[in-house]
Parts: structure tokens; C-alpha cells; sequence
């Protein structure tokens, strides 16, 4: 007795919607869809089959579903979120102290990690800030991960990396001392980099930090730009992207 052929349209269990039997990811809610590897794999192939064989109707429309055209716009609509978050991120190349609007949730958490670390000496008192900043984008991600939220977590990736640019124009001032200080005080980091005996090396470290923030920027496009490649057939007029 042959084994039945895999549907080629299933709904999500979590929100409903109608996806290709190929896609890992929901498109609409982005949870996983928890179709078995070999199931998709047999999909597809029987997909690139019945093309050779002349089929070149969508699979939704063959199945009676409605077009494909929503893929193509989930497609299109992450090539949009690289693109803004690439203009977003060249403000940084064009300004010396660029100071964002998430860089005021940014001072929030880094004023919170000087008050929540105050009482483990006073080393780690100064670092508390630049680790809250950091650390918050980190959970946040790893909560909305543990959801299967990849487009939330892979846009909290880009936040670390953002908080890291915006870590590296503070860590850059330590000597010239010229960026406003919530509150007045000591600079964190004149005071971190002449206990690191880094002080003299202060623009090397600022690059570092900044390239650092760079390359988890351009990790999470890619990570974004991957996970639109890896859903269903997108299909573009004639053309299939897949």
C-alpha cells in the first residue's frame, strides 16, 4: 500500500494560517510549523518534478488556495527591513557622535545597570552600565527566540548591535571628555580604560567596540535576508525565488 502524498498547503497550529507543506516557518506568526524534514523534502521534490513535467501553475493555485502573492511580499517586505535598518545604520558613517532614538532606551538600561550593579565593587559598578545596555537586548532576544519569533529576535540582534556602536562613541570620548554625562560624575570609561591601562590606546579600542557593533548589525541582515530565503516559493510574476 503506497504512503498517502504529503498536502501541499497545511495551517499553522498556532495562528491558522495557510502555509506550503515546504515552509519550516509560519509566515504570518513565524512559529515553526513542526512539518517533518522529510515530509518537506518530499515536497519539493515532487514540486521540482511536476515542473519538469511541464506544470508551471503555483502550488497554492493548484490546490484550489488562493495565489502566492503574499509570499513574495514577505519577501519583499524583510529585503525592505535590511534596506531601513542599512539606512538607519550608515548615520553612524556620517555623523561622529550620532545618538539614535534607541539610544535613549539605551541610557535608560545603562543608568539601570549603575544602580543594580552598584554593589559588587566599584569596577564592576562602571562596566554595570555598558552591561545592562547590552544585556537587556540579549534577553529581550532570547525570549522572543524561545517563541520562535525570528524576525523579533533577529531585530533584537540588530539592537545589540546597535547598542555596541553607540558603546563605542562613549568609550571613544574617554579622553576628550566631551559628550554631556547624565547626572555629571566620572566618565565610565576614562575611569575603565585607565584601570585596563588602555587609556593611551582609547581610539583603538573605540573601533574595535565599533566594528564589533558592525559586524552583529550585518550578521543579523544576513540571518533576516536567510530566513526569507529558507520559507516558501516566493514567486514573482514568472520568476520563482526560492
Amino acid at each position: 500500500m503506497e504512503a498517502p502524498e504529503p498536502p501541499e498547503n497545511i495551517k499553522c497550529p498556532y495562528c491558522g494560517a495557510l502555509n506550503s507543506v515546504e515552509g519550516e516557518f509560519c509566515g504570518a506568526c513565524y512559529k515553526n510549523l513542526r512539518v517533518p524534514k522529510e515530509v518537506r523534502a518530499e515536497a519539493a521534490a515532487r514540486r521540482i518534478l511536476a515542473g519538469a513535467a511541464g506544470n508551471t501553475a503555483p502550488l497554492a493555485q493548484t490546490s484550489g488556495a488562493a495565489p502566492d502573492a503574499p509570499h513574495a511580499g514577505r519577501l519583499w517586505g524583510r529585503a525592505a527591513i535590511i534596506a531601513g535598518l542599512f539606512a538607519f545604520y550608515l548615520q553612524w558613517l556620517r555623523k561622529p557622535n550620532y545618538f539614535s532614538f534607541l539610544d535613549f532606551i539605551n541610557l535608560a538600561f545603562h543608568e539601570a545597570g549603575h544602580v543594580f550593579l552598584g554593589f559588587f565593587g566599584r569596577f564592576i559598578m562602571m562596566l554595570g552600565g555598558t552591561i545592562f545596555q547590552l544585556l537587556l537586548p540579549a534577553l529581550c532576544l532570547l525570549q522572543l527566540r524561545r517563541k520562535r519569533s525570528n524576525i523579533g529576535w533577529q531585530l533584537c540582534l540588530f539592537w545589540i548591535g546597535e547598542s555596541l556602536l553607540n558603546v563605542s562613541i562613549y568609550a571613544g570620548d574617554a579622553i576628550k571628555q566631551e559628550l554631556p554625562l547624565v547626572g555629571g560624575g566620572e566618565h565610565d570609561w576614562t575611569y575603565l580604560l585607565t584601570e585596563l591601562g588602555l587609556i593611551a590606546h582609547t581610539p583603538a579600542v573605540a573601533k574595535a567596540i565599533f566594528l564589533l557593533g558592525s559586524a552583529v548589525i550585518f550578521y543579523s541582515f544576513y540571518l533576516i535576508g536567510l530566513d526569507a530565503k529558507n520559507r516558501e516559493p516566493y514567486e514573482l510574476g514568472e520568476l520563482q525565488l526560492r
